[in-house]
């Protein structure tokens, strides 16, 4: 249980740094000031100021609470707060604030402590301008406007400040980019199912999700006897909400070599390929046809049936220096995303953890239970208002240039349907 309990609190921190930001904005500092007057404000001080001293005399105006710059209070015993000549001191509220969301928060600090002691370690640093300029980067991958603008957004949207995105975001993963970055290699059979999964045929179906391998026979059995029930089985038993209204039908074609690659390989060559060794076409697998039983993860399930096929894209070629670049720079972003989440597990698994604040420990060089989970090119988003461990790492990067609208979509819905292993 000690081991699940800590497999699934790493899970926060993994996939994690591969957060380059898919949701909007941050403020400048500067604009989040409370204490700023208005214009108004600023012109009747101007215009007081411009009066004459023997000028006639005005009316004087209404009393306002002067506004000031204090200083936030540091010591544990300054009070944060005067209600009715009653204080509420700083450590009243850092002490609801560890209770409410401590255990929460303390993973990030973890976190990035073992990231920072890794940087030193390696001799590597990130420096302002490095985060800066990702920054920039995310704002136009992901929204397509400019950094204000993404900036107030995120504020605004997500209660994300600047500095918070920078510090807790932005950081990281750029600090685990560099990190892992050596651990990559694109081979030439990456390439090639990264070609395939872009340009190659693809596959309209239909699916029925269910969490019990015998619950799957079942179906299977009953679509043997009557094929064109498939639909409306889809509609009554499967549990994947948002296709079982549409009959099963999958907003997004299947691609070759998709994730999870089981389902990929299963569809394909049962439903496109047939026996390779048959080279008759009239033996091939035509619309309409159903695959078998398909385990996707420990309780899931899925039965696929072909409504159409897509023939691939002609004219292209991986020997187009283009599609090459493009092509590599997809598969690239997809394994260092991998290879940051394996780095992260590493730091975890190596150091030595004593939390004092849940009271668990975790010995230097202890494997971590790591929860089982179906990783598709999407991810999934974090919904902590303050970016933690697992907002950071569950997070997805902006997709990468070359990887099609459809490909992603496909991805990012899978994602939402395929649970985690247990």
């Amino acid at each position: 249980m000690f081991a699940k309990e800590r497999g699934r609190k790493v899970r926060r921190v993994l996939f994690a740094l591969a957060l380059m930001g898919t949701v909007g904005a941050i403020r400048p500092a500067h604009a989040q000031n409370p204490f700023r007057k208005s214009r108004a404000a600023a012109a009747a001080a101007a215009a007081s100021a411009s009066e004459p001293a023997g000028g006639k005399a005005q009316a004087a105006p209404e009393a306002r609470p002067r506004l000031e710059i204090t200083a936030i209070p540091v010591n544990g015993t300054d009070p944060i707060a005067v209600i009715n000549g009653e204080v509420i001191t700083r450590t009243q509220l850092a002490d609801e604030c560890v209770v409410r969301k401590g255990e929460e928060i303390l993973e990030t600090l973890v976190a990035k402590k073992l990231i920072e002691q890794a940087l030193r370690k390696s001799k590597m640093e990130v420096t302002a301008a490095e985060i800066d300029q990702e920054i920039d980067n995310v704002a136009m991958k992901v929204a397509g406007i400019g950094r204000e603008a993404f900036l107030r957004t995120l504020d605004k949207e997500r209660g994300i400040s600047p500095i918070q995105y920078a510090r807790d975001i932005i950081y990281p993963a750029l600090a685990l980019r560099k990190l892992a970055k050596s651990r990559v290699q694109v081979t030439p059979k990456d390439m090639q199912d990264a070609f395939e999964a872009q340009y190659s045929d693809k596959l309209r179906c239909r699916m029925i999700m269910v969490d019990k391998l015998q619950t799957a026979k079942e179906i299977w059995e009953e679509v043997r006897k009557n094929p064109g029930g498939f639909e409306k089985l889809a509609m009554d038993r499967s549990m994947d909400s948002s296709s079982r209204s549409l009959g099963g039908l999958l907003s997004e074609p299947i691609s070759r070599h998709a994730y999870p690659q089981t389902v990929s390989d299963a569809a394909f060559s049962q439903l496109v390929d047939g026996d390779l060794k048959d080279k008759d076409p009239s033996h091939k697998p035509a619309d309409g046809a159903f695959t078998g039983p398909i385990q996707v993860a420990e309780a899931t399930w899925v039965l696929l049936r072909r409504e159409s096929h897509v023939p691939a894209a002609t004219g292209v070629s991986l020997s187009d220096e283009k599609v090459k670049k493009s092509t590599y720079e997809m598969i690239f972003e997809v394994k260092l995303k991998e290879a940051m989440g394996a780095y992260m597990v590493g730091l975890m698994e190596a150091a030595q953890i004593d939390n004092k604040l849940t009271g668990r420990v975790k010995l230097a060089n202890e494997s971590v239970d790591m929860d089982q989970e179906v990783k598709l090119m999407g991810g999934n988003k974090g919904t902590s208002t303050i970016p933690n461990a697992r907002t950071v790492a569950a997070g997805k990067t902006p997709t990468p240039a070359a990887l099609s609208p459809e490909v992603a979509k496909q991805a990012e819905s899978l994602t939402k349907k395929l649970p985690a292993t247990k």
